[in-house]
């Protein structure tokens, strides 16, 4: 066939074909490297959520991107009040990746094993919990009455979780639910006003920055810090996403946790430039000085790979928060954290 074809002259037109097949071998990679032209993250209000702000203020998703060879692609960050409404925007893929607690990660994951597939894509921090009253003859979770009320985030949220861990750790495997009564659920600025002014509530279980703040006020008390009475240091904020995201992205994928961990480590070595970022991306009443101290306080505290998940997960499966519990922590995570040392 070729003898003929040059016969009839045609070896200029050879020459396109074998040039425009040549020229489509050595573009196909590249084009193939492109993978989604933007990312949307969406997060709540918090200092669990600071590795977000620092990678996206300081161009580390981009960055990493274009280490993933995705040059091109933008990250826009949502705010977003309230897990539920993360979630919605997560399964009706409004987002790409959603900030979770580490919970309704284990929820989320339960429901869509064989759907959506649901899993975490990394830890942002395992963040302490502290229970403050305002009442001084309170001076264990034993001292409760039945009229008191204690504050929390939701009554199916982490922080409820650490309570009825604690009750367990207190009156034994019967009393989970001994103090379920007493939750109310309140935002943590509303709570933190109702504790300090006693205006409905006797105790409040607080996360930072409003732990730190609360342990600063005479008003108050702190009973105990939940890693210390529980032992149990644990994962509480993570970026979640689903499977065909990954799938389809996972140079992105990558790019965001190599991205979350560079956050990681800036906010360690640089705990006054992290503080101004924290500052300039939600309003506090606590001045820099002290989103610093903070933030040296809780240096240990950051980092994509997960601790305490099958610690939650047995629990949740025990009080009946969960159905079922994953085998291994990996099940939850995906690739690459999930190659690595969690727990």
């Amino acid at each position: 066939m070729l003898s003929s074809l040059r016969k009839k002259g045609c070896r200029p037109a050879l020459s396109v074909c074998f040039a425009s097949i040549a020229f489509a071998l050595l573009a196909g990679p590249a084009c193939a490297q492109t993978e989604q032209d933007k990312v949307t993250l969406a997060i709540q209000y918090g200092y669990a959520y600071l590795p977000v702000t620092v990678a996206d203020k300081l161009g580390m998703f981009q960055t990493h991107a274009k280490a993933h060879g995705q040059a091109q692609t933008t990250f826009e960050i949502k705010r977003i009040s309230g897990s539920p409404a993360i979630n919605d925007a997560l399964l009706s893929g409004n987002v790409d990746i959603g900030g979770y607690g580490l919970s309704g990660t284990l929820v989320a994951w339960s429901k869509t094993r064989t759907s959506l597939d649901v899993r975490a894509l990394c830890g942002l921090v395992a963040g302490d919990n502290g229970l403050f009253v305002n009442d001084s003859s309170i001076k264990s979770i034993a001292d409760f009455k039945p009229n008191d009320k204690i504050a929390v985030s939701s009554p199916s949220g982490q922080q409820a979780l650490l309570l009825q861990m604690a009750a367990e750790r207190q009156f034994g495997p019967d009393g989970v639910h001994r103090l379920d009564n007493l939750m109310v659920s309140l935002p943590h600025p509303d709570a933190t006003s109702s504790l300090l002014n006693k205006t409905g509530v006797k105790a409040y279980i607080g996360p930072n920055p409003y732990s730190y703040q609360l342990s600063q006020d005479p008003r108050v008390s702190k009973l105990f810090d939940f890693s210390t009475e529980l032992n149990l240091q644990m994962t509480s904020g993570v970026l979640t996403s689903t499977g065909r995201f990954v799938k389809k992205n996972p140079e992105l994928s990558a790019a965001v946790v190599d991205a979350i961990s560079e956050a990681n480590d800036y906010i360690r070595k640089e705990p006054r430039k992290a503080a101004e970022l924290f500052l300039a991306s939600e309003s506090s009443s606590l001045s820099v000085d002290q989103v610093e101290a903070m933030l040296r306080q809780v240096s240990g505290e950051w980092s994509v790979q997960p601790r305490g998940v099958m610690a939650l997960a047995d629990f949740m499966v025990r009080s009946g928060a969960l159905k079922v519990a994953p085998s291994d922590w990996r099940q939850v995570f995906f690739a690459p954290v999930s190659e690595g040392e969690g727990s």
